[in-house]
C-alpha cells in the first residue's frame, strides 16, 4: 500500500524536477542570445550557437514530462528555438520564456525556481564554492583556476562587475542546477540541494563586488535610506534582479540625483544584503516583510472584490492570511489573543467577500486587518526584556498544557476511583506516544512543510474535530454511570470487560490527543520565542526559566486532580468529569471548524449576532455555530437518553417481565 501511494507523489516530484530543467535550459538559452545577438545582427556566433544547443536540449527533455506539461511546454520553446534562428528581437523571446514559465508550472503545480527555505549564507556558499568551482573559476573569481587553463572555451569571469551587471543571483542558479551546454560546467542538482545552491549562486553573484566596497555601501545605504533595509534584505526578491534594477529602484528609494558612482558601493551592499550574515538573518525585518506582503495580497483582495471578482478575491483573501502564517507562531508565542485578533478580523474580512459587501465595507473589513496586523508586528518586533520572555514562555506553558493536563488528570483520578489503577499504563503509553508523535509534527512543518502553512491549519482542525468526538464519547459514557445503582452494577459485572477493551482505547485516545492537540503546537511556539529574542544568554534563561516553572504549575495541578479527585463523593466527582469533558469537546468542535475555515477547506459565513468567545470555541461564522449546535443537541439528547427514556424503557421492561 506504502508503494502504490508513494509512485505517484515520486513521479510528480520527477515531472517537477524535469520542468525545472527545462525552464532552466530556457532561460540560460536567451541569456546567451542577448550575448550573440545586437539588433539582429550576431555580435558572437560563439554565444549564439550556444543558446541554440540549450534549446534543442530543452526541446529533447521536454519529452520526458507527461501529457499535460509536455503540450504547455513544447509551443513556447518550438517558437523560441524558431524566433533564435531568424534572429528575432529579444523582446519578443523574453515574453515567450515567461509564458513558458508561467504555463509549465501552472502544469506541474510546483514553481519553477524553489526559493531557499531560509536566507543563503555566504559562508556556507563560499566554502560550497571553494569545493566545487574554485578550480575552474579562480578563487576570487577571475576565471584563473589551476584548471582553466586546459579549459574550452575558458571558465566565465565571475569578476566582471561590468559584464554581469544585467546577470540576477537567478541566473547563477540556473546555471549551477543544469550546467552550461558546450563547457566543462556540469550541473550540481545531484551534489548539492536546493539551498545549497543557492548559497553558492548568492556567493557568486558577490564575488564582482569587493568587501569594502560592500562594506561603504552599507554606510551609504543608512544614510541615505533608512526605509530600504527591509527591501534589500528580502532575497526573495532580490535574487530575481540584475544590479541595473537595483541600481534603478535604489535611486528611486533614496529620492534620485544619485549618479552611477555614488549608486555602485550601495548596489554592492544591496545584491549581498539578502545573506544569512547580514540583513537577510534579521527576524525583525523578515516580520516586516512578511506583514508588508500580506497587506499587498490584501489589497489584491478588495481590488478582486471591486471588480466583482468574488472568487477570486476569496483565493487571495485566504492568501492573504498564509502570509501571515509566516509570523503567526512568533506573535502566538508573545501573544496569543493579537494572533487571535488577526484572524478573527481576516475571518471577517473573508465574510464580506463572502456576502459581496459594498466597496466601503470591503475597505473598512481591511483597515481592521491592518490595524491587528500593525499591532502583531508591534509584538513581534519588539525587543523583549528577559523578565518579559520568562512572562510569555510561563503563559505558553500553562496555555497549551492546562487542558491537556485536565484531561488526562480527572481521567486518571476516574481510574483510581473505579479500582482500574493498572489502566493508568495505557493512559501514560498515550502521553508517550503523543509527546513523540507532536515532536515530528513539529519537526515536519518546520523542515518538510515550511512554505504550506495551510497544511498546519488543517491538521489542528482535523485534530481538534477528532478530539471533539472522542471527548463527547468519554463524557456521555461518565454520564451514563452517574446513578449509583449503575455505577455499582458495572462495577460489578463490566468493569474488566469495559476497561479491558474499547473503552479503555477510548481512555487512551483521550489521553494521545488531549496532548498531541497541545503538543506541536507548543514546540513550534517554543521554537519561535527562541527565534524572535536577541539569544542572549539572560533571554534564553527567561525563557527556560518560564517553561521550568509552567511545568512545576502544571505538575501541581495534575497532582492536585488525581490526589482529592478521588476523594469526592461519586456523583459530582462524575458530573464535574464529564462536564469538564463535555466542555472540551464543544470547544474543540468549535476551533476545529475554524482553523478550517482559515485554512480555505471550509467556507466563511459570518453570524454578525454571535458573539466571539475564543476561549469555548465561539466564533460568529455560520459554520461554527452549526456544528456547536450539533453538539449541544447532541449532549441534550444523552441527556434525555441517559435520565428519561432509559429509565422509561427500564420499567416498562420489568412490569412485562
Amino acid at each position: 500500500m506504502v508503494g502504490l501511494l508513494a509512485a505517484p507523489a515520486a513521479a510528480q516530484q520527477d515531472e517537477v524536477a524535469t520542468a525545472r530543467r527545462i525552464a532552466d535550459v530556457a532561460s540560460i538559452a536567451l541569456a546567451e542570445y542577448a550575448e550573440g545577438v545586437a539588433d539582429g545582427e550576431v555580435v558572437s556566433a560563439e554565444e549564439l550557437n550556444e543558446a541554440r544547443l540549450f534549446l534543442a536540449d530543452a526541446l529533447s527533455t521536454a519529452e520526458d514530462l507527461g501529457p499535460r506539461a509536455r503540450s504547455a511546454a513544447l509551443p513556447y520553446l518550438q517558437r523560441l528555438q524558431a524566433g533564435v534562428d531568424a534572429l528575432a528581437p529579444e523582446a519578443g523571446l523574453q515574453v515567450e520564456l515567461a509564458g513558458l514559465r508561467r504555463d509549465l508550472a501552472a502544469a506541474v503545480g510546483a514553481p519553477l525556481d524553489p526559493m531557499p527555505t531560509a536566507a543563503p549564507s555566504l559562508a556556507r556558499g563560499e566554502r560550497l564554492y571553494g569545493e566545487y568551482c574554485a578550480s575552474c573559476h579562480g578563487d576570487a573569481g577571475g576565471g584563473d583556476g589551476v584548471l582553466a587553463a586546459s579549459l574550452e572555451p575558458p571558465p566565465a569571469d565571475l569578476a566582471d562587475a561590468d559584464a554581469l551587471r544585467s546577470v540576477p543571483p537567478v541566473e547563477f542558479f540556473r546555471k549551477i542546477n543544469v550546467g552550461v551546454a558546450g563547457t566543462a560546467m556540469p550541473g550540481f542538482t545531484e551534489q548539492l540541494d536546493a539551498d545549497e545552491r543557492w548559497a553558492v549562486a548568492l556567493y557568486a553573484a558577490t564575488l564582482r563586488y569587493p568587501p569594502d566596497v560592500r562594506a561603504a555601501g552599507a554606510g551609504e545605504l543608512e544614510r541615505r535610506c533608512v526605509d530600504c533595509a527591509a527591501f534589500v534584505s528580502d532575497f526573495h526578491q532580490t535574487a530575481l534582479m540584475s544590479d541595473d534594477s537595483l541600481a534603478t529602484l535604489l535611486a528611486a528609494r533614496t529620492g534620485g540625483g544619485l549618479d552611477d558612482a555614488e549608486l555602485a558601493p550601495m548596489v554592492a551592499y544591496a545584491r549581498a544584503a539578502g545573506a544569512a550574515e547580514q540583513l537577510g538573518g534579521d527576524r525583525r525585518l523578515a516580520a516586516v516583510r512578511t506583514a508588508a506582503r500580506t497587506r499587498a495580497v490584501l489589497e489584491e483582495a478588495v481590488l478582486a472584490a471591486n471588480a466583482s471578482d468574488y472568487p477570486g478575491a476569496a483565493r487571495r483573501a485566504l492568501d492573504a492570511y498564509l502570509v501571515f502564517e509566516g509570523i503567526e507562531s512568533g506573535v502566538k508565542a508573545r501573544d496569543a489573543a493579537a494572533a487571535r485578533r488577526v484572524e478573527q478580523a481576516f475571518a471577517d474580512f473573508r465574510g464580506a467577500i463572502a456576502r459581496e459587501a459594498s466597496a466601503s465595507e470591503m475597505a473598512a473589513s481591511r483597515d481592521r486587518v491592518e490595524a491587528a496586523l500593525d499591532a502583531a508586528l508591534d509584538i513581534i518586533t519588539a525587543q523583549a526584556s528577559p523578565g518579559l520572555l520568562f512572562g510569555q514562555s510561563l503563559v505558553i506553558m500553562l496555555r497549551e498544557g492546562l487542558e491537556a493536563i485536565l484531561i488526562i488528570g480527572a481521567l486518571v483520578a476516574f481510574l483510581t476511583k473505579a479500582g482500574a489503577t493498572d489502566r493508568k499504563r495505557d493512559m501514560g503509553l498515550g502521553v508517550l506516544a503523543a509527546l513523540g508523535a507532536s515532536l515530528l509534527t513539529a519537526v515536519g512543518f518546520a523542515t518538510l512543510f515550511r512554505n504550506a502553512a495551510a497544511q498546519q491549519e488543517v491538521l489542528e482542525g482535523v485534530t481538534m474535530l477528532v478530539a471533539a468526538a472522542v471527548l463527547f464519547w468519554v463524557s456521555y459514557w461518565l454520564v451514563s454511570k452517574i446513578e449509583l445503582r449503575k455505577w455499582q452494577q458495572f462495577v460489578g459485572s463490566q468493569m474488566r470487560k469495559a476497561l479491558g477493551s474499547k473503552r479503555a482505547w477510548a481512555l487512551a485516545a483521550v489521553a494521545f490527543l488531549a496532548v498531541y492537540r497541545e503538543g506541536f503546537e507548543t514546540v513550534l511556539f517554543y521554537a519561535a520565542l527562541f527565534t524572535t529574542s536577541d539569544g542572549t544568554a539572560a533571554a534564553t534563561g527567561g525563557i527556560v526559566g518560564g517553561i521550568l516553572v509552567g511545568a512545576v504549575l502544571l505538575a501541581v495541578v495534575y497532582y492536585a486532580i488525581e490526589r482529592y479527585g478521588v476523594r469526592l463523593p461519586l456523583r459530582p466527582f462524575f458530573v464535574a468529569t464529564s462536564a469538564l469533558l463535555y466542555v472540551m469537546a464543544f470547544s474543540f468542535a468549535g476551533k476545529g471548524v475554524s482553523e478550517l475555515q482559515e485554512a480555505g477547506v471550509i467556507s466563511i459565513t459570518p453570524l454578525e449576532w454571535l458573539p466571539s468567545l475564543p476561549a469555548l470555541g465561539v466564533f460568529p461564522t455560520y459554520q461554527t455555530f452549526l456544528t456547536q449546535l450539533f453538539v449541544a443537541a447532541a449532549l441534550a439528547g444523552a441527556l434525555v437518553w441517559v435520565f428519561w427514556l432509559e429509565p422509561l424503557r427500564a420499567k416498562a421492561a420489568v412490569r412485562a417481565a
